[in-house]
Order: C-alpha cells, then sequence, then structure tokens
C-alpha cells in the first residue's frame, strides 16, 4: 500500500512540475534550476540524518549509485530547464512521456532478458507520429527554429532521465532512496557551482509566481519528488516506473491551459492521444505478462 501511495504522490508531482520549471525560469533558466538544485541539496541533508539510521556512504559502490542518479538532473533537468522557455509546458510534459519508450530501448540494450517486440517498435512510431503532429501545426514561425531546437533539446533531456533510471536500477543498490537523492544532488549542485560560482549570489529579479515554483519544486519537486521515485523505483521494475509519464501529459496539458493560458488545440489532443497510444502499445507486453502473472496467483496454478 505505502508503494501505491507513494506511486500517485509521484503521478501528481509529475503532473504540476513542468508548468512550475516553466514558471521557475521566466527571469533566468539557468537561475531557477541551480537554485532549485543547491537549494534541495541544503534542504535535505539535516533530513538524511533525522529520518535514516544508516551513516551515509562513501563506499565506491555507493558513490556509483549516486553518480548513475546525478544524470537524470545533470543531464535532464538541466537541459528539460533551457528547453522549457521554448515551448508551452503541456508539451514538455508531452516529452517526458516518452520516458517509457527511452526506458525500454536502454533496458533493452544495457539489461539482459528484455526484447523489443514488433508492438514495441510500432508503440514507438506512433508515439513519434504524436509528438510532430502536436508540433508540426503549432510551431511559431517567428521561432520555429527555435522551438524545434528546443524540441531536440527536450527528448535528449528526457534520454539522460530515462539512461538515470536503468543505470541505478541495474546497480540493484541497497541504499535507502533519500540517501540516493542527497548524493545526487550534491554532486550536481557541486557541478552547478563550478560552473558559476555566483549563481546563488546573484539574484535576478523574480516575480512571486517564479519564487513560488522555486519553493514548491525545491520542497516538493526534488526532496520529496525524487525520494518517493527512488523509493518506488526500488520495488518496482524500471519499465512499469516509467509507465507514469503515460499518465501525467493529460493532466499537464489541462493544468497549462487553465493556469498558463497555454493553448490546447484539436491537433495537439489528437497528437496527444497518439503518443499515450504509442506507449501503450509499448508496454502491452508488460501488462499482459502482469496480468498473466495475476491470474496464475489467483488460480494457484
Amino acid at each position: 500500500m505505502r508503494v501505491f501511495l507513494a506511486y500517485l504522490m509521484v503521478i501528481a508531482i509529475w503532473t504540476t512540475t513542468p508548468l512550475a520549471i516553466s514558471w521557475s525560469g521566466e527571469a533566468d533558466w539557468f537561475f531557477g534550476v541551480a537554485a532549485r538544485i543547491i537549494l534541495s541539496a541544503l534542504v535535505i541533508l539535516p533530513l538524511v540524518f533525522w529520518f535514516t539510521n544508516r551513516p551515509f556512504s562513501f563506499a565506491w559502490s555507493a558513490l556509483k549509485v549516486y553518480a548513475a542518479a546525478s544524470i537524470g538532473l545533470l543531464g535532464g533537468m538541466t537541459l528539460i530547464y533551457w528547453s522549457a522557455q521554448t515551448m508551452p509546458s503541456g508539451w514538455i510534459a508531452l516529452i517526458w512521456g516518452l520516458n517509457p519508450i527511452m526506458t525500454g530501448l536502454l533496458v533493452h540494450y544495457l539489461m539482459i532478458g528484455h526484447k523489443l517486440t514488433p508492438n514495441k517498435l510500432l508503440g514507438i512510431f506512433i508515439s513519434m507520429a504524436g509528438l510532430v503532429l502536436v508540433f508540426a501545426p503549432n510551431l511559431d514561425t517567428q521561432q520555429a527554429s527555435l522551438q524545434i531546437t528546443g524540441l531536440a533539446v527536450a527528448i535528449l533531456a528526457a534520454f539522460f532521465h530515462s539512461l538515470s533510471t536503468v543505470l541505478v536500477k541495474k546497480t540493484n543498490h541497497e541504499l535507502p532512496a533519500i540517501h540516493v537523492v542527497a548524493g545526487a544532488l550534491w554532486i550536481t549542485s557541486l557541478a552547478y557551482i563550478l560552473f558559476n560560482p555566483n549563481v546563488l549570489i546573484n539574484w535576478p529579479s523574480l516575480s512571486h509566481r517564479s519564487s513560488f515554483a522555486i519553493g514548491y519544486l525545491v520542497i516538493i519537486g526534488s526532496v520529496l519528488g525524487f525520494v518517493l521515485y527512488y523509493y518506488v523505483l526500488k520495488h518496482m521494475d524500471a519499465i512499469r516506473l516509467g509507465m507514469i509519464p503515460m499518465i501525467t501529459p493529460i493532466f499537464a496539458l489541462l493544468l497549462g491551459y487553465f493556469a498558463n493560458n497555454e493553448q490546447l488545440s484539436l491537433t495537439i489532443w489528437l497528437g496527444a492521444g497518439l503518443v499515450i497510444l504509442g506507449l501503450a502499445l509499448f508496454e502491452l507486453n508488460t501488462l499482459q505478462r502482469h496480468y498473466k502473472q495475476k491470474r496464475l496467483l489467483e488460480t494457484g496454478e
């Protein structure tokens, strides 16, 4: 039950995160992501000692887990913040929805026992067609090249997040989820500070909603969200965890429409439907195995 509740909370957090990312980076996208990660690293540090009995490990095996987790922040989070300034938040959610496909592809090549079936390949094709349907008719002719670049960068961000998920899962570690998150946050924070030592000294002028979004992402999106994410990751297979983005894009599109006046046209809805249909086809074998095992357990065969 606790894993299921954590799973639902991750879905809720991921639904609101794209819009919060868009708002938090309005003044300066790099400040938005750096402030989020560095402040989260500071907030989570006392929690590591208050809520776990195990000492924080600096063993080489643990450091590899932290490094694998940081790929999703350095590669994924940094790039998604930049691309979020080139397109509506709902589109970001749709691109982030490609995580199951990218996770499945990486699992196929990095973990033994997973194959690409015809329905998975068809699912990839349909989801990509859905993204084209969302983007092509709705590109701003004045900023088309920037938006296309943003699309490519956002897809690369989703790839890094998926790679991080698979690498962390592959380590088969026994570390507490909060330790994994803290290690990843601190590695990423150090990288940001090395890149720009004055990032938290020279604060840009922030609107009220930008300040709120950064605070929300520090407490909910990063500390709570990542702890729940790695807690669920530890108790579920990587592909099933990757199904979360199959659920969140629709809610994220609606949230962007009502809270941020983002466009919702027929082609966007049709494209979103194709993306989700492709994801469902991609996960069809996983769902079939799940229900088959469930029936076997119920019948005792």
